[in-house]
């Protein structure tokens, strides 16, 4: 397999604003978090988080987005349409993209942090303040209804938190789906972004947990969907099959038993979940990873990606005890039986070159798209590899 690599950091970035002006050119010092939509014309979004000083979790900077019209053999010139610190002053520390077929829009998500009132601090507000109680959360739209060439300003959307949750929804780093397969057509539609929220015990203990947010009128309004009831699950993507039934699989941190992805299943459209369970044919080193449905040869196929690295020793993480992994070996595992079980089918980076969050998406034309955050140091954010895959290749790779 060759890769490719696509928006590395330390290169001059010369890019249109979300309103289609130049931006100044900068050099990004990390990358993070690529993600990937199709829209209904074959037109590739490719998007990646760039940050400007450190690799911080929430360093700010603009988050670029670039086009393909060959099925991603090639990439167009970059838009950044996320400013430094935008919008309104607070500091951006999440987004999702998801696209509204139905419209041919696309909707960025955005969350952001701000200091509350006499609480503010002379550096950027981080998880650890808003565990604090230091800061709050606010959640932003904007629309792109020219695929992703211009965008509108941002709009603040009002979205509750629940009582005893302490960071409210954070959403995925991958991107959000819209439902077409429920055997409810009112449901037909709805917008998915996954997210996950911390809450304290009553022991005082932060608990991790992954959810849905949930939209019935296209991005208007937002509200709370499925929320994961098994302990532990963090980060998070969703994923429809051919009769509707919608899977969210999560990162899990202190869970039990450990390092296993955590699995939920949905019948009525991300409402709630019938079940919640450990996967464990599914090795989870404590990171973000790419996850998708397909189609090959009339079957619904999963697909899910990540790092596989060995575990190291146990450590303390918002008071929950954890073991962290290699961020290596990225491994691409499949399953034909709706997600009961997995398997690996090919093994897309080396042991001992960095690899850690990815993203996978399946396109209409039967191309698996695959991209993660690699190095070439350990645990520096300095580039994105990038390849394509045959579906019905790896169909064949499942079943064999």
């Amino acid at each position: 397999m060759r890769t490719e690599r696509i928006t590395p950091a330390g290169m001059t970035v010369r890019a249109l604003d979300m309103h289609g002006l130049p931006v100044e050119p900068f050099v990004p010092f990390a990358v993070r978090g690529p993600q990937f939509l199709e829209l209904k014309d074959g037109t590739l979004l490719y998007s990646v988080e760039t940050k400007l000083r450190s690799q911080a979790d929430e360093e700010p900077g603009p988050r670029l987005l670039l086009r393909s019209r060959d099925g991603g053999k090639t990439w167009g010139e970059a838009r950044a349409f996320l400013y430094e610190g935008a919008p309104l002053g607070g500091i951006r520390c999440g987004i999702s993209l998801v696209y509204d077929e139905v419209h041919d829009t696309v909707i960025c998500f955005a969350r952001t942090r701000h200091w509350k009132p006499g609480m503010e601090q002379p550096r950027v507000p981080a998880e650890p303040d808003q565990i604090q109680g230091l800061i709050d959360e606010r959640f932003w739209i904007s629309r792109s209804r020219d695929g992703g060439l211009t965008w509108s300003d941002y709009r603040e959307i009002a979205l509750g938190i629940p009582d005893g949750w302490v960071i409210g929804h954070c959403p995925t780093p991958g991107t959000g789906i819209q439902l077409k397969h429920q055997k409810d057509p009112a449901r037909n539609g709805r917008l998915i972004v996954p997210a996950n929220h911390s809450g304290r015990s009553l022991n005082g203990r932060n608990e991790l947990g992954a959810h849905l947010l949930v939209s019935d009128d296209f991005g208007e309004t937002w509200k709370l969907g499925a929320v994961q009831r098994y302990p532990g699950g963090n980060e998070c993507l969703a994923a429809e099959l051919s009769d509707g039934t919608l899977i969210l699989n999560a990162r899990s941190l202190g869970s039990d038993p450990p390092n296993v992805r955590l699995q939920s299943v949905s019948l009525d459209g991300g409402d709630s979940f019938v079940s919640d369970r450990p996967v464990l044919t599914l090795y989870d080193p404590c990171c973000h990873g790419g996850f998708c449905s397909a189609s090959a040869g009339g079957r619904d196929l999963l697909f899910f990606c990540a790092p596989t690295g060995p575990l190291g020793e146990p450590w303390v993480l918002v008071n929950v005890l954890a073991r962290w992994g290699r961020r290596e070996a990225l491994m691409l595992y499949g399953s034909a039986d709706r997600g009961e079980t997995y398997r690996p089918i090919r093994q897309l980076s080396p042991k001992g070159e960095f690899a850690a969050y990815s993203a996978l998406c399946a396109t209409r034309g039967g191309t698996l798209l695959c991209a993660w955050e690699s190095g070439p140091q350990d645990n520096q954010y300095r580039d994105v590899r990038y390849l394509r895959l045959d579906i019905a290749d790896l169909a064949r790779e499942l079943e064999g």
